[in-house]
């Protein structure tokens, strides 16, 4: 770093590389910070760090597993998080300053009991609704059957309008293109696509081609026509909203092809190129559970119970054969719910070099970590583990959904602690949010509590080889 310094002082290198250089740096030095917590606790007590760091989880952010977490599209100064309780709650991140020691509280909540239209049972999604410079209104979905619209008023958020869904959304997506037609895709437990038109408030239709529940919606950051989706029939399929029925779909990636669609005027005269929409193509040798697209929409990164994370090129189809190892988890389990990987946005790292976090999942072994890697290669970058966990196995058949160690979403704030550093929240099945923050020396206590575990773990191998 003392070198781009220099060069930076220099003129030799452009602040852009500088700005990439320091932010990569900064991404490959997250480390856990327990020290800040998220308590849905309104009241505000005055106790030393080390008293909240030691009570916190008695008044976690939700009081059951936090399921989904979205950060506002501005300043990414708000985050929004939802339960199964079901609670909604809204933090403000920018009061923590720059300290290791904090306890965040919810400035906004709604729950079935303090609002007669809120959700009533788990949330399933939640987004920001991204044209906005203050967050004004929020977008979620529930088991309860219904996609609603939220404003966040002072201290308050209160449900304005319900979409009807008569089934189970498992995600929802809106499309923050400047062009958008403010079209919410939902994907269900039915086969279609459901298309919410903002404008009217009313649902339009539905985009055909799955055999089986949608459990994943992204739209293209750079078309905002096109619409991408992964269900539990294996398939990822890509929509043309502009087409109506089953013209609708206009491609499907295939696991099998690393060559894609190539045009007639590049191809070979023996070459006859695949048909870009097949109904036996398959992304995934299993229900395929997230995708998303890269931020400038070169590539689509979807993840199966197969345990395989894959890369595509967005402009011919082709499975990049991206190999992210055996470290890769996500079990198979009878509780639909999406699990995409989350891929950092622009500018945040060169181009080309993307970083994926990928928060491991295994229905009765959670562990509690998190696999960064880089993205166009499959490199792995390190492993993020959440601190103090109890690792005694579980007992044989029994769930781990309501530990620490279960990671249902993360999120990420690219100017995190006033500016300083880079930010990414976890929610956790025992109902806290957890963060991890990018520092280059670890805190006194942390050190000292990372040495004692170094002293523990001898002391066990130690007790092993007797026994």
């Amino acid at each position: 770093m003392n070198s781009y310094l220099l060069n930076r002082t220099l003129g030799s290198i452009s602040p852009h590389d500088f700005h990439v250089a320091q932010t990569s740096r900064l991404i490959h030095l997250l480390e856990p910070a327990p020290g800040i917590r998220f308590s849905s606790r309104n009241e505000v007590e005055s106790r030393s760090a080390v008293d909240v760091n030691l009570n916190a989880d008695a008044h976690p952010a939700h009081r059951a597993g936090v399921n989904v977490l979205a950060m506002d599209h501005y300043e990414g100064r708000y985050m929004v998080s939802g339960g199964a309780d079901p609670s909604i709650h809204l933090w403000d991140l920018e009061t923590r300053g720059a300290e290791l020691h904090h306890t965040h509280r919810s400035i906004a909540s709604v729950t079935k009991s303090s609002h007669a239209d809120a959700h009533t049972h788990a949330i399933t999604s939640v987004s920001i609704y991204p044209f906005d410079p203050v967050p004004s209104t929020i977008l979620t979905t529930s088991r309860d059957g219904t996609l609603k619209l939220s404003a966040l008023e002072p201290a308050a958020i209160t449900p304005v309008h319900t979409f009807s869904l008569d089934c189970t959304p498992y995600a929802h997506s809106l499309s923050s293109h400047t062009a958008s037609p403010l079209l919410i895709a939902v994907g269900t437990s039915e086969k279609p696509v459901r298309l919410l038109d903002l404008r009217s408030g009313l649902s339009t239709h539905g985009l055909p081609g799955h055999s089986a529940s949608v459990l994943s919606v992204a739209w293209a950051p750079h078309q905002p026509h096109l619409l991408a989706s992964a269900s539990t029939d294996n398939r990822v399929i890509i929509f043309d909203i502009r087409r109506g029925g089953h013209n609708s779909a206009i491609a499907t990636l295939d696991m099998d092809d690393a060559i894609g669609l190539v045009p007639p005027r590049c191809a070979p005269a023996s070459y006859q190129s695949r048909p870009a929409f097949s109904p036996h193509g398959r992304a995934h040798n299993g229900a395929v559970t997230g995708v998303r697209w890269t931020s400038t929409g070169s590539h689509l990164v979807t993840a199966g119970q197969d345990a395989r994370i894959r890369v595509w090129d967005a402009s011919t189809g082709a499975n990049t054969l991206v190999h992210f190892g055996p470290r890769v988890r996500n079990a198979v389990t009878s509780h639909l719910a999406e699990r995409a990987p989350l891929v950092l946005p622009k500018g945040v790292t060169a181009p080309g070099q993307e970083t994926l976090l990928w928060p491991n999942y295994n229905e009765h072994d959670e562990r509690g970590e998190i696999f960064m890697f880089e993205l166009r290669e499959g490199t792995f970058i390190k492993q993020l583990k959440v601190p103090g966990l109890i690792t005694a196995r579980p007992q044989r058949g029994r769930s781990t959904a309501l530990t620490a160690a279960r990671i249902n979403n993360l999120a990420w704030r690219g100017n995190g602690a006033a500016g300083e550093g880079i930010e990414m929240f976890s929610a956790h099945g025992d109902g806290t949010i957890r963060t991890w923050v990018s520092r280059d020396e670890p805190d006194e206590d942390e050190a000292e509590a990372e040495d004692r575990k170094r002293k523990r773990d001898v002391l066990d191998e130690i007790y092993k080889g007797f026994t």
